[in-house]
Formats: structure tokens, C-alpha cells, sequence
């Protein structure tokens, strides 16, 4: 019998629950640590499960002190079936894209809004090399949580074809490994699950922002060096998520230009392949 992919991280998450309720005179922090942290840092050599934990509560995990709350949700989640579902999903999306093997782990989305900004998030994800995190709110369409798993699980299948590790790779291809995890979406379930990203800019204005800021960086090396140019800045120059937006755009439109393209042929073309095939070529001028 084939193993789950999907780790149970429902049983970590009652274990935390029941912690709290014993109030062994550690805080949830503590506790959320010990529980739910300490066996994640084996997939991470070097990083201690403190580190860890205040990486993934920015991506989302909920906030420990949040754990009433959390527990019906789980028990939500678990009538569901989300576990079941996320497995089943990403058995398809392996075969589809002959993608790696990688474990899985739902865990709640925070009820808090940790930004400042009016809408408050309903699910979001993180992936690496070596495994995939989705932070799911109650409640949450099955479509929905597909995208999201799609989206992510095609970040990890693109990493392992490139053979980088995300320190390694360079500008142009943190915007492609975007682009192609959103019109994964597309490809697989219809534009109604698309991000509101994805529509938030004219070509006109984007070109600009792309010949400007985008073309002289694209060879910037380093994740942590994207951030800033795919999720825009409030006070700057870069419009807020227009690198997300053109990953996107030159994916989509590399795709209306050469397409159609057989099974997962277009997710093994290179960066510049894809970048000069489509409408935000490097020589293009304005």
C-alpha cells in the first residue's frame, strides 16, 4: 500500500490542543514550537525549530495564542476531509508533471491580519525543495484549495527541474516559477480560480515598469533579493505584486504565441526561451 504523501498533521495539531489545555505552564509559543516545529527541522539542516516557526508564522500559520479558535477548525477541516482531498490532488499533479516526491503539511491559515491591508487572506502557501506548506482557512472552496496546491506543488516541480536551490536562482527565474504556477491554475481548472493578480495591470503600464526596473535585474541572484520586485512596494516604483503579474503575463503569453504545447513540454522551457518568446521580450524598446 502506497504511503500518504500528506502528512496527518492533524494528529501534531490535537497533540498541540491538548497541550494547551493541560497549561503546563509553557506558553502556545512554546508549545507550537515543540509540537509542531521540532519535527519539520529535519527537513531544514542548520535551522533551529525557533527559526523555523517564525518563518512559517509569516507565511501564515496561525498564531498560537489563537488555539480555541483553531481547534474547531481543524475539526472542521477534518470533516471535510481536506487531508483526503490534498492527497488525492496531488497524486494527479505528480503523474501529470512527473514531479518529485515531496511530503505535504496543512496546517490552519491565522485569523489574524498580519498586514495593513482591509482584506484578509483566506489561504496561502510556501514551497520548498524539500516539502510543500498550504495554510488553509475554514470554509474554503475545494477549488480553491486545489489552485493553491497546484500553484505551490508546481513551484517544487520547476525547482527540481532547474536543480537550483532558491539562494541559487536568479530574477528571471523566481518570475517564470511564478508565472507557471498560476497558469498551472488556468491550464488545470479555469480562470475563475486565478489570482486578482493576474488581471490588476495593463500591458501598456507594465511594459514600462519591465524595460525600467525588470530587465536590468533579471540576473539578480538570490530569493530573498526578489521579494521586492515581485511583490512591488507601497512607496517606490514597483507597482504591489507586479513581478507576480508579469511572470505571469509572459508565461500566458509565450504560451498564445508557440502553443499548444503536450502534457508538461511547456514547463521544461528555459527562462529566456519563454522570456524572449513572449510579449516582454528583453530587446524590446518603447
Amino acid at each position: 500500500m502506497r504511503n500518504s504523501s500528506v502528512v496527518q498533521t492533524q494528529i501534531w495539531l490535537h497533540e498541540f490542543f491538548n497541550a494547551c489545555v493541560d497549561q503546563s505552564g509553557k506558553s502556545p509559543y512554546v508549545l507550537q514550537c515543540e509540537v509542531l516545529c521540532v519535527p519539520l527541522v529535519k527537513l531544514f539542516p542548520g535551522i533551529s525549530p525557533e527559526e523555523l516557526q517564525y518563518e512559517l508564522l509569516n507565511y501564515g500559520l496561525f498564531n498560537p495564542i489563537e488555539w480555541t479558535d483553531i481547534e474547531n477548525q481543524v475539526e472542521t477541516m477534518e470533516t471535510q476531509h481536506i487531508w483526503q482531498i490534498v492527497e488525492r490532488e496531488y497524486q494527479l499533479l505528480k503523474e501529470l508533471w512527473q514531479g518529485p516526491e515531496v511530503p505535504i503539511y496543512i496546517f490552519p491559515l491565522t485569523q489574524m491580519n498580519p498586514g495593513k491591508s482591509k482584506q484578509i487572506p483566506t489561504k496561502n502557501g510556501v514551497a520548498y525543495k524539500v516539502g510543500l506548506f498550504i495554510f488553509l482557512s475554514e470554509g474554503l472552496p475545494v477549488g480553491e484549495i486545489k489552485a493553491l496546491l497546484a500553484h505551490e506543488y508546481n513551484h517544487i516541480c520547476r525547482l527540481n527541474y532547474l536543480g537550483l536551490e532558491t539562494y541559487k536562482i536568479s530574477l528571471k527565474d523566481s518570475l517564470i516559477i511564478e508565472g507557471f504556477g498560476e497558469f498551472a491554475v488556468k491550464e488545470l481548472y479555469g480562470e475563475k480560480w486565478l489570482a486578482p493578480w493576474t488581471n490588476l495591470y495593463s500591458f501598456k503600464d507594465s511594459i514600462k515598469v519591465w524595460n525600467k526596473y525588470f530587465i536590468p535585474k533579471l540576473n539578480l541572484i538570490g530569493s530573498e533579493n526578489h521579494q521586492i520586485y515581485l511583490y512591488g512596494k507601497a512607496r517606490g516604483h514597483l507597482p504591489k505584486w507586479i513581478g507576480y503579474y508579469i511572470g505571469y503575463q509572459i508565461v500566458d503569453s509565450y504560451q498564445k504565441k508557440h502553443g499548444p504545447f503536450n502534457e508538461y513540454e511547456l514547463y521544461q522551457k528555459t527562462s529566456d526561451e519563454l522570456i524572449a518568446g513572449s510579449d516582454f521580450p528583453v530587446n524590446r524598446s518603447f
